[in-house]
């Protein structure tokens, strides 16, 4: 375990800020390097950065997790300067075979510095968003998931095992039986608890906020850019209506907000990369010196979360099909074989990767959303973001206005594809939350099931369009405007016209963020509010950690009542490392013993066989549980036990230890 235990109660502003720089830093320069290496421009390298990072650790931890190679601060270094040194070489060989047509228009200073300006803002309003509602950040937070990926950060740490294909070391207590999960968001967490000494609970929460004010800014400006600059639109008008996306990002519900609240943090990072990666692969095409840079993002997206690797999928399709086929940068045949040298090679490296979710495609084709309201309602919904979650709250009338006018604005410039994948989003939030039937249904509900069948998800997505259509129309409105107030008033210069529009783009941004500044930032901080795990919860963790042989056995708990943070508060290993359903979930014959039957050892043998088995010595159990589930029926009645001695009672939190026959190997009493 890495740092103190924890800080509890008010942390200030200024180590929040400062923490979520250091995780941006972390985020952003590995990949920035890597694509510096390959003679990529300033701020191209910074928009793919991000996904270039994950990529140089997804790279890394799965032989290294294959061949017990620790993965840490050290080793991170070493595959950061591999993966620099083979780009170097490949650059090298690609770059003197570019013919100099295809080098294109870079983008300018001026205009560079416009949409850095945009991005700014619109990171700066989330984070301001999660400074005012995150007052108690380094508490431990009641979300479902997040237990889970404190825990994989603590794993990383304690273990140096940090591959996705050995989680079930974790998850899989006592049979360790395989289990993927993606661990490329957690493995770079790691890191910085390293450098920084932070515990993994705290690296949770900051990295989770790095990629939550840092990626969809940046991603609403680079999809803005790219959709403009490749219908003749001049840098400026590219640049002021990037800048516009990306500060108006800041004020979409759906991302970063909702994934945030619900704890989906690699899914909300892999979303966060996946336009910049899909624009890294379209311009693969041109600059054929870029297929290795691609290979390595898309492998970073998908190894990130999987639903963030089917987006740039989407993406990459889409464009293909409305407007690369048309438009061909090389010619139809050369731009397709680009294409497929950037799909083939992530693939083949992500082959492990797949055959692990393939083993899991039941449980997630499993999950149903449907809401019983009908399909017209589902329609609505889906079209003004008021799916499930976003329900909570007022329609975002402003912002569904704005990015309805560029949506139409970018119909008129024949950019379609972006209205391709709205349209099939939006067709899945139907089926996920009122299902089709026929041949329709089979085929939507098979894409939707990508995305676990969860309008959420893809509301999300649906999301990361309408950023960049309502910068597009806030700065086109805004232009036309004041082109026409200038036909009025000819003493208005365009020095002025320039500046009047920068005001009023920045006063709609600001305007907007504040507007829906309460539901952000409850939306950011409702889940750090000590329900599950508070004071005496982490009082009873330290006790525990200084009994004799706690740290050398596992300690049974509950599924249900948010004991399995012990491991990454206090080092130490439960018996579940996640929450659960209100049942025994996974594999494990003694582990199911002990969760149904512990509290009848006297009677029945089988407990004392399952103790000896687990190597269990002490038990804890606290209050609340989860809402709705109970606790499970084996440890409902240790009291009335002679098997188990109480031995630790704060009124929340009681720790009981074994008194029977048999005790867990190598543990003297």
């Amino acid at each position: 375990m890495c740092g103190p235990i924890h800080l509890r109660g008010h942390t200030s502003a200024v180590s929040l800020a400062s923490g979520v720089l250091v995780a941006l830093l972390l985020l952003v320069i590995p990949g920035a390097i890597v694509a510096r290496t390959a003679q990529l421009s300033w701020p191209i390298a910074v928009a793919v950065g991000p996904a270039l990072t994950y990529g140089t650790v997804a790279l890394a931890i799965l032989p290294m997790g294959a061949l017990g190679i620790p993965w840490n601060l050290g080793t991170a270094l070493l595959a950061l300067a591999i993966v620099v040194g083979i780009v170097a070489v490949v650059h090298a060989v690609l770059a003197s075979r570019r013919h100099p047509a295809t080098a294109g228009e870079p983008m300018t200073a001026w205009p560079a510095f416009v949409v850095a300006l945009g991005v700014v803002l619109g990171a700066a309003l989330i984070t301001f968003a999660a400074i005012r509602g995150m007052p108690h950040w380094q508490s431990i937070p009641s979300n479902w998931d997040s237990v889970w990926h404190a825990n994989t950060i603590e794993f990383i740490l304690d273990t140096g095992q940090a591959s996705p294909t050995h989680m079930g070391e974790l998850r899989n207590v006592e049979t360790h039986d395989a289990l993927y999960y993606p661990s490329t968001f957690h493995a770079l967490a790691a890191i910085q608890c390293q450098l920084t000494g932070a515990t993994a609970t705290a690296a949770y929460t900051l990295n989770s906020l790095a990629v939550a004010a840092w990626l969809f800014p940046v991603s609403a400006a680079a999809l803005t850019w790219h959709l403009l600059r490749g219908r003749a639109v001049s840098q400026w008008q590219a640049a002021g209506s990037a800048a516009a996306a990306a500060a108006l990002a800041a004020s979409f519900t759906a991302v970063p907000y909702v994934e945030f609240d619900t704890a989906s943090m690699p899914n909300l990072a892999a979303y966060g990369l996946a336009a910049p990666t899909m624009l890294l692969i379209v311009s693969a095409l041109r600059h054929r010196d870029r297929i290795p840079l691609a290979v390595l993002a898309l492998l970073g997206v998908f190894s990130v979360h999987i639903t963030g690797g089917v987006v740039t999928v989407v993406f990459v399709t889409a464009w293909w099909l409305c407007e690369g086929l048309w438009r061909p940068v090389r010619g139809r045949l050369p731009d397709f074989v680009s294409l497929v040298a950037v799909a083939l090679p992530a693939a083949a490296l992500l082959l492990p990767q797949f055959v692990g979710v393939l083993q899991q495609a039941e449980i997630i084709a499993g999950h149903e959303f449907v809401t019983h309201q009908g399909k017209k309602r589902a329609l609505f919904d889906a079209v003004v973001q008021h799916t499930r979650h976003l329900n909570d709250y007022p329609i975002q009338n402003v912002l569904i206005a704005l990015a309805a006018m560029g949506f139409l604005i970018l119909i008129v410039r024949r950019i379609w594809w972006p209205a391709a994948v709205w349209l099939v989003l939006v067709l899945s939030i139907v089926h996920s939350s009122a299902p089709f039937g026929g041949p329709l249904g089979a085929v939507t509900g098979t894409f939707s099931d990508l995305f676990y069948s969860d309008p959420r998800r893809l509301s999300a997505v649906v999301a990361m369009l309408l950023a960049p259509m309502a910068g597009i129309a806030a700065f086109t409105l805004t232009t036309a405007a004041l082109a026409g107030l200038r036909r009025l008033t000819p003493r208005l210069t365009p020095r002025v016209g320039h500046a009047v529009t920068a005001i009023i783009l920045v006063a709609l941004s600001l305007g907007l963020a504040w507007h829906y500044l309460p539901r952000h930032e409850r939306l950011l901080g409702e889940k750090y509010d000590q329900v599950i795990v508070d004071d005496r919860d982490l009082e009873a963790f330290a006790h525990l950690a200084t009994l004799p042989g706690a740290r050398d056995t596992l300690i049974g708990n509950a599924n249900i009542d948010g004991t399995a943070w012990m491991y990454a508060v206090s080092g130490l290993h439960p018996l579940w490392t996640h929450y659960d359903y209100p049942q025994q979930q996974g594999p494990g014959y003694h582990r199911f013993i002990f969760w149904a039957y512990a509290d009848d050892a006297d009677t029945d043998p089988r407990v004392a066989e399952a103790v000896r088995a687990l190597n269990i010595r002490y038990v804890i159990t606290s209050t609340p549980v989860v809402r709705g589930f109970v606790m499970p029926d084996g440890l409902l009645s240790l009291d009335k036990s002679r098997s188990w001695k109480k031995i630790y009672d704060n009124g929340e939190d009681r720790i009981y230890e074994w008194q029977g026959k048999q005790t867990p190997e190598g543990v003297q009493k």
